[in-house]
């Protein structure tokens, strides 16, 4: 009776909506309880914005709700939750009277984009893995009419506990009927069986009213759940199916939610959210592009290589002449936008060479290994510097190649590729939603010293010492059959308040156009040091790559100084790496041998956007089963990496990482090596080539 009131009110409001045509485009998606686009309770069929990325909280008794939500591509979103259940105890001793902790992955796929007939449809899964305390599938469409945006579904499992109707699936098999009260056992694995399987399912509506006032949004919504069938028998009275609410956004970061559900309760929240894609800062105050001279000044090859390193961020090792070319060998060290590299680089020899010279060449290594050629030809650099071109068929700045052996003349070259380096960076290691505590954390400040003795061999480290740290109530190490290679994270982080957190000498060698190689020995990481080796095959401009590695390692001591532990092994992996053709897409699959002595491969896959943010995930699968791995059944993360020039006035190479683990085990756990050269030879890449084409 009360859904057939709602659809009365629905078509009742559909006529009125149409004299709002001003506001068709003003009505912007929300966030739900759960902290994904939806209505309070319910979701809807809409996406975010692409990139978007925000922080989320709901209190609505006995529940909180604590969600990070993520827009990786156009057409799918994910959220990563955590639920406290304050009436209920998390359960083991050690917890003492913490509520109980559930953590939970959601994600949504668009199945149709909305059009000027038909709505966006999009098909979702909530709380796919762990306990699966609110797992649910839904079906959602979503349809705007002016400044109102309409929203009909269905929900399977805890979104659908109202039973409105029959499931249509049972229809076709009677298996799709029987709905497991699953808990996940050990917890992180998908129970695929339990999808779209019920015998009823509840039906939800609901619709988004943007006001007038453009901060000001109104909701309205009938809930596909009774709340009779909460997890831990934890039922809660419900007065009414409707619920009601409000968001405010008093700035374009920030949304505040008011709600009043089941008839009886009031919800609040807010969600910051920001967008991967947009740069925070996006003016830089860079060198200026040195405008081309009439006549070149004299040639002074010092003032040139500092020219290059000061303007261009190109720090020169070598540079060449010949009668028609200079050729410059270095690193680049500050643009990730090469465009801005390259053109000031060559405004600086243009300004130093006549016109015999009509091509300027510059080979980017790293660590000593050639990566990729950049060849800007000069009658090209004064028709796009001087505008003296037809502005509807612009010129290709660069023609970008493989390294070729320079030809002519040495007419420069550093005086050493010796010296000292050093870094000062914060780090922080954290632990969520473990029975010691929601949040356990260590602050340090690592330091680290590094002396090249050539462009191709160093000897570096860092020291961490320890600042804040609440690993000491870490009591809680799990059941395990394997090996301790990670679970001992207490006794590395809690026995000394300064501990070397990596210590070795490394050498690169590149053996051909397309392959390079690095051999290294020392502490290679926090928990585990002795020598090992990675050989990279990486064809120019091609979207693949393949690589191996193979090390011999011994536990250290939990002090990080200078000890070992008894346990040893033999760890490594064949590495495949492909770009896919869409969304700059990367892809990483490694099949070899882990820390804990199990068989297996990781899965990796990231997005980066435009402005250099790398959003991805991973996970791995041994031959360790879900039983012996214990709880959280295999590995998994979340992991973003953000460029430091977003948040700068000055371009830069420098990235800070972010990652998430739901938990951390023994199996399926890889060495944490120091460098990787397909990242040291990215750009080799198809997409980069491309990129530095344009």
């Amino acid at each position: 009776m009360q859904f057939s009131k709602l659809l009365t009110l629905t078509s009742l409001l559909l006529p009125c909506s149409t004299s709002w045509g001003a506001w068709s485009d003003q009505v912007t998606p929300t966030r739900n309880d759960f902290g994904g686009i939806g209505l309070m309770q319910m979701p809807t069929a809409r996406m975010a914005p692409d990139g978007d990325m925000s922080i989320n909280y709901s209190r609505i008794n006995p529940y909180v709700f604590g969600a990070v939500n993520f827009q990786p591509l156009p057409w799918m979103s994910t959220s990563i939750r955590y639920v406290s259940i304050t009436n209920r105890l998390y359960g083991p001793s050690i917890a003492g009277d913490q509520s109980y902790k559930d953590k939970g992955i959601d994600v949504k796929f668009r199945l149709l984009e909305e059009s000027y007939y038909l709505p966006d449809v999009a098909v979702g899964f909530q709380d796919i893995g762990g306990t699966g305390l609110f797992s649910s599938e839904y079906l959602s469409a979503t349809k705007r009419v002016g400044p109102f945006d309409f929203t009909l579904g269905m929900a399977w499992g805890y979104l659908g506990g109202a039973g409105d109707i029959q499931n249509p699936f049972c229809q076709a098999a009677d298996r799709m009927c029987d709905r497991a009260d699953w808990q996940g056992g050990s917890g992180g694995t998908v129970d695929f069986n339990n999808f779209f399987r019920s015998e009823r399912v509840g039906l939800f509506a609901g619709v988004e009213y943007q006001t007038p006032w453009d901060p000001l949004t109104l909701k309205l919504e009938w809930d596909g759940n009774d709340y009779q069938h909460e997890p831990q028998n934890n039922n809660q009275p419900q007065d009414s199916r409707f619920n009601v609410g409000i968001v405010l956004k008093p700035t374009d970061n920030l949304d505040l939610k008011l709600s009043y559900e089941r008839g009886n309760t009031l919800s609040f929240g807010f969600t910051l959210h920001a967008n991967l894609i947009n740069d925070v800062i996006r003016f830089k105050k860079d060198p200026p592009v040195s405008k081309l001279a009439d006549k070149p000044a004299e040639k002074d090859w010092d003032k040139v290589a500092k020219d290059l390193g000061s303007k261009a961020g190109f720090y020169p090792r070598k540079i060449y002449q010949n009668n028609r070319q200079v050729i410059v060998e270095g690193v680049q060290g500050k643009y990730r936008d090469r465009e801005k590299a390259d053109v000031r680089a060559a405004a600086i020899l243009y300004n130093v060479t006549d016109l015999g010279t009509r091509e300027y060449r510059f080979v980017e290594q790293s660590a000593g290994m050639s990566v990729v050629e950049t060849t800007i030809e000069r009658k090209t650099l004064e028709e796009k510097l001087n505008y003296n071109h037809d502005f509807n068929d612009t010129p290709q700045l660069t023609d970008v190649n493989s390294p070729d052996s320079p030809i002519g003349e040495q007419v420069w070259q550093k005086e050493s590729n010796s010296g000292w380096g050093y870094s000062v960076n914060p780090g922080f290691t954290q632990s969520l939603g473990g029975p010691d505590g929601f949040l356990l954390y260590q602050v340090n400040l690592r330091g680290g010293l590094r002396y090249s003795f050539s462009d191709n061999f160093e000897v570096g480290g860092n020291l961490a010492l320890n600042l804040f740290n609440n690993f000491d109530k870490y009591k809680y190490d799990g059941f395990s059959n394997l090996p301790r290679v990670r679970t001992y994270i207490r006794e590395y982080l809690v026995n000394s308040d300064v501990g070397i957190s990596d210590l070795q000498a490394t050498w690169f060698n590149q053996l051909g156009s397309s392959w390079y190689s690095q051999v290294y020995a020392g502490y290679l990481e926090s928990m585990f040091g002795g020598v090992g080796g990675e050989l990279l095959y990486r064809p120019f401009g091609k979207d693949y790559a393949f690589g191996v590695d193979i090390n011999a390692v011994k536990q250290r001591d939990f002090n990080q100084l200078f000890g070992f532990r008894d346990y040893e092994t033999v760890t490594g992996h064949f590495s495949f790496y492909y770009q896919l053709p869409w969304y700059n897409l990367h892809s990483e699959i490694d099949v070899g041998r882990y820390l804990a002595k199990d068989y297996g491969a990781t899965f990796s896959l990231y997005r980066e956007f435009d402005n250099g943010v790398r959003l991805g995930a991973y996970a791995t699968f041994t031959d360790v089963s879900a039983e012996e791995y214990g709880e959280g059944s295999f590995t998994k993360g979340v992991f973003l990496s953000i460029p430091f020039d977003m948040f700068s006035t000055t371009s830069s190479l420098s990235r800070a990482g972010l990652g998430w683990t739901p938990l951390t085990r023994d199996g399926g756990q890889k060495l944490g090596r120091k460098y990787s050269l397909y990242y040291m030879t990215e750009q080799r890449g198809a997409n980069e080539v491309k990129a530095r084409k344009q």
